[in-house]
């Protein structure tokens, strides 16, 4: 009886030592884990930067193909974002789209504003509000296409909006300002209404650059040329101040 108590200890001591083993392997895959949280840190997730890189793909988009065109698929594509992403920050298309609008809208009224045309005199005023104008269309094509775009549809889109006509009411009162002031300095002819002139440096601004593939088609010149160019800049301009500039009869008294 008591040979076989032998053999049973060392076959329970056997199982003890590879269960010991095993555990001291099991730390060793931990630093496998460590790597996750540096790629998260390559690319926060903030909220802002991403609804702003959303937006700037929703504008190249609609740019290219319009509204009923442009995917929003391929937009969340554009700003390497999941859709479930875009529609968390923006909604639906139709949304997103007026975002645009006012985006585009909001980017020029801005701009406008920082130039100050109450603080300066009434001629330099005018010729840097054109001046801006001028370049701002020129600097950027994608507005133009959204412009154009919109303007098919009828506006329907930007009706929509509560801010862009709110927006724009700045910009009219400082043009209001500066042409009250030439007239009083008898710089500028009176009654010159600033709707009308805003329209016109729009157009003289504008045409050259949406139409540029017909124009040049039609009249056998290349429209879009850096020498074309600048030499429509220095016509719009000479047109614009021709027809501001007070007659010297009329200056005179």
């Amino acid at each position: 009886m008591s040979q076989p108590a032998r053999p049973d200890a060392p076959e329970a001591a056997q199982p003890k030592a590879p269960r010991r083993r095993a555990k001291a392997v099991e730390p060793a895959a931990a630093p496998a884990v460590a790597p996750a949280p540096a790629a998260t840190a390559r690319r926060p997730r903030d909220a802002a930067a991403t609804a702003d890189r959303i937006l700037q793909a929703a504008i190249a988009e609609f740019a290219e193909h319009g509204y009923t065109g442009a995917r929003i698929d391929a937009i969340a594509r554009r700003a390497d974002a999941n859709m479930r992403m875009l529609y968390h920050y923006f909604g639906s298309k139709k949304a997103l789209y007026l975002h645009v609008l006012e985006a585009v809208f909001e980017d020029i009224r801005i701009q406008e504003q920082r130039l100050n045309l109450r603080d300066l005199a009434p001629l330099p005023a005018m010729i840097k509000l054109f001046d801006f104008t001028y370049a701002h269309f020129a600097a950027n094509p994608l507005f133009i296409r959204i412009l154009a775009s919109e303007n098919l549809l009828g506006g329907k889109h930007l009706k929509k909006s509560t801010k862009v006509s709110a927006m724009s009411s700045p910009l009219m009162a400082a043009m209001e300002d500066v042409l009250t002031r030439g007239v009083a300095q008898g710089v500028f002819r009176p009654g010159v209404d600033p709707l009308q002139l805003y329209v016109t440096m729009v157009a003289l601004s504008y045409v050259h650059i949406s139409n540029a593939p017909t124009l040049s088609h039609l009249f056998s010149v290349n429209l879009t040329t850096a020498r074309w160019r600048a030499e429509r800049r220095r016509h719009a301009s000479e047109m614009l101040l021709a027809y501001l500039q007070s007659p010297p009869a009329l200056a005179g008294g």
